[in-house]
């Protein structure tokens, strides 16, 4: 089963957020079969970061969420998390004995942590890849044996922000127009986060590709809500202001303002929980 699927990371000063589509693309014999859109791939780690993954639907014969919420969940110190993700899932993948060019996988992770040596209480913005396809450009997807840790540039300053993608990513122009509606939005109020979910959400549906879906999951952690405890699970739709950990699942035929409530997979040493978001109506895949 492959899951090469869209991520787009969002790194600010006041929030990062991160967002999704829901769809897997089965392959059988390598060919491919069929595809759903029921799949949650947001995780919150201890509160700082939200992470998403592209690649692979499937590690160690469960569910990618359920993969990394078990091989985190017994880690004592949450700064090794990442340490941990890149070696067990070099060989996750190994075990799985595919052909190089389809054993691609990423991890994305956006949160706030205090850097090396600066006071517990000065969070920082940060970004971090775990691949071992990704690194060779904007698009560029080249599997190789191992995973590597890498750390996306620090912000520039209160005004500066990142928009990155992963997996079948948007064309390069489409990128571009959409982080410069964010930089225009930002320039009115940088407190306000709905108008990036919403370019977030177009952007992923603007991708062609089918193995896109156009259900979407957004995450949206504010720096002010570090270390998150709980999960806001908005019922009404994404609303300004955003003061705590709020994540949204938002339909193909919806908005980010009339979203359904969603639940990310969580984990915190002594403590993880899997996924979920709750309908208001019958979901299409719903079986009698």
């Amino acid at each position: 089963m492959s899951d090469i699927t869209l991520i787009l990371a969002f790194l600010s000063d006041e929030y990062v957020a991160l967002a999704s589509d829901r769809r897997i693309t089965w392959i059988i014999g390598g060919a491919r079969n069929r595809t759903e859109d029921t799949e949650n791939k947001a995780v919150v780690l201890c509160g700082h970061f939200l992470m998403g993954y592209t690649g692979f639907a499937r590690l160690g014969g469960v569910k990618t969420e359920r993969w990394i919420v078990d091989t985190l969940a017994h880690v004592a110190n949450p700064s090794d998390y990442f340490r941990v993700l890149a070696a067990e899932a070099t060989q996750a993948v190994a075990a799985m004995k595919q052909r190089r060019e389809r054993s691609g996988h990423a991890f994305v992770a956006v949160g706030f942590a205090a850097e090396r040596g600066a006071p517990p209480d000065q969070k920082a913005a940060i970004g971090v890849e775990i691949s071992n396809a990704t690194g060779g450009g904007y698009g560029r997807w080249n599997p190789r044996p191992t995973f590597d840790i890498t750390r996306s540039p620090p912000l520039a300053g209160p005004d500066d922000f990142k928009l990155n993608a992963q997996g079948i990513v948007p064309p390069r122009k489409r990128l571009e127009e959409a982080i410069d509606v964010i930089r225009r939005y930002r320039k009115r109020d940088r407190s306000r986060i709905v108008g990036v979910a919403q370019v977030l959400v177009g952007l992923i549906r603007s991708v062609t590709d089918d193995r896109v879906g156009k259900d979407i999951s957004v995450s949206v952690l504010p720096r002010n809500a570090v270390p998150a405890s709980e999960v806001s699970l908005p019922f009404g739709g994404l609303k300004d202001p955003v003061d705590e950990l709020t994540c949204i699942f938002i339909p193909e035929d919806r908005d980010a303002n009339s979203a359904i409530a969603y639940s990310p997979a969580t984990v915190c040493p002594g403590m993880a929980a899997f996924g979920g978001e709750v309908w208001d109506r019958q979901p299409p895949w719903w079986k009698n």
